[in-house]
């Protein structure tokens, strides 16, 4: 039976809806906590019937139903993608839940590994909700604006498994919300900048790097008839130069929404410029050595998901983002925790002599400035590759229908071989090599063989 068919389930999807979306607007820090702790007992009720969870929490002595608040989550293990690998498929569900009802995603593979998870149309709905938290933060409604979502819809990712074989099958999407258009990153910037042409919304999100791309073509004169009011970037970090550049090609406001296929969305930046963790949602830790940073410090992401009939994420310690939380409140008056800053990936990270460690954030801003200094998109791919602790390849693969247009080739390869030379000093050697193509079915597009092991960090970058 089409669960949309049941009235249980769809008085269960109002309620989320009347209560759910505003909450954080609504309730103060008690309130929240005690929300919180609610939640946890009863996710460890629930993680203690998923057999990864019950083997690993009898492992170290743990008895999940004794847990009372969120205070106690310290007392629990972490849990890695190795724990979720070894365990699937049966052994991620719970025992209690048909494995029929459940839909199978999967993360990116931005490292060479693709992690494969399961969900439930609630769970879907609930980040269908969260999105729609985000868009009522700029008096935006999926109901009355054009609203232009571009997702990853190849066929293993999380977008594609919540619409495609999730709510679409079940809810038709497309026909109840037809002010809503669907595109896929994965199209060419020309095809995607012709449709939001032609629909014309009020509002687009995104991954940053379309949206660098479609900048780039604004600025060139394409797509008249785009103008919207906001656009919503994701995926990857946005330096705050990229971002100025997608402002002004548009004459829109951008705003940043974190996610993660594990989690679903973890925050959003406010109306003031704050980024907000949705922490009704998601619970974030951040760890150095295993011990909470203060605020300001950059330290591992360890997240927790309160909501989902699926694979439950408890303490896991594979977002593998460096984030800086924030201690403090915003004016907006928000509820819930906040970040100062994300740092980008560690397992997509640069190691330096001096004990600097580069993460995305820091190397992003040169391929950004392709876009908004030099004016040209030709760098259709590249990989980092780092030998070691003084010498690093970038290669880099030219789009050859473009070759000819703007920069040259050299031109571009010496824009790059500054830029990093810029963030790694002199004692490394950079060297920036053309290449057909890029090969990651061996790692990741930026790989280090850097022993991190043998490694101390002084600060990251």
């Amino acid at each position: 039976m089409n669960p949309f068919y049941n009235p249980m389930f769809l008085g269960k999807i109002l309620k989320r809806y009347i209560i759910d979306i505003d909450r954080l607007n609504r309730i103060n820090e008690e309130s929240l906590r005690r929300y919180q702790d609610r939640q946890f007992r009863r996710l460890m009720r629930f993680a203690d019937t998923v057999p990864l969870y019950h083997e690993k929490y009898m492992q170290v002595g743990v008895n999940p139903t004794s847990m009372t608040s969120i205070d106690d989550l310290q007392r629990l293990p972490f849990v890695t993608k190795d724990d979720i690998k070894r365990h699937y498929p049966l052994g991620i569900v719970s025992s209690k839940i048909k494995k029929t009802s459940l839909i199978k995603v999967s993360t990116s593979g931005t490292t060479g590994k693709i992690l494969p998870l399961y969900v439930d149309l609630l769970d879907i709905v609930m980040g269908l909700f969260a999105y729609m938290r985000t868009l009522h933060e700029y008096d935006m409604s999926v109901w009355k604006d054009k609203i232009t979502i571009i997702g990853d819809f190849a066929p293993h990712t999380a977008e594609s498994g919540y619409v495609t074989r999730g709510l679409q099958p079940h809810f038709n999407l497309t026909r109840m919300f037809k002010n809503i258009q669907w595109l896929n990153t994965n199209d060419e910037p020309n095809k995607v900048m012709a449709a939001i042409d032609e629909f014309q919304p009020d509002f687009i999100g995104g991954y940053v790097g379309m949206l660098g791309h479609l900048a780039l073509l604004k600025d060139s004169g394409l797509g008249d008839n785009i103008s919207p009011r906001y656009i919503a970037a994701t995926g990857s970090v946005l330096d705050s130069f990229l971002k100025s550049f997608v402002e002004k090609a548009f004459h829109a406001k951008v705003f940043e929404v974190y996610g993660a296929t594990e989690s679903g969305l973890i925050g959003f930046q406010c109306e003031k410029g704050r980024y907000h963790l949705m922490s009704d949602l998601v619970y974030a830790e951040f760890l150095r050595n295993g011990e909470p940073v203060h605020s300001g410090e950059a330290g591992e992401m360890i997240i927790t998901k309160f909501h989902g009939k699926g694979t439950p994420i408890i303490r896991y310690n594979a977002i593998n983002d460096i984030v800086a939380p924030f201690k403090g409140t915003c004016s907006c008056g928000k509820a819930g925790a906040l970040i100062k800053k994300i740092y980008g990936r560690n397992d997509l990270a640069l190691y330096l002599p001096n004990g600097t460690v580069l993460l995305p954030s820091a190397f992003s801003e040169i391929y950004s400035k392709l876009l908004y200094q030099l004016r040209t998109n030709k760098v259709k791919n590249t990989k980092i590759i780092q030998r070691d602790l003084y010498n690093l390849e970038i290669q880099v693969v030219i789009d050859e229908a473009l070759r000819a247009i703007g920069p040259s080739v050299e031109e571009i390869f010496s824009f790059i071989k500054n830029g990093f030379e810029a963030k790694t000093g002199p004692d490394v050697t950079v060297i920036v090599t053309e290449v057909d193509a890029v090969d990651t079915s061996q790692g990741p597009r930026i790989l280090s063989m850097v022993d991190k092991e043998k490694y101390t960090i002084a600060r990251y970058l």
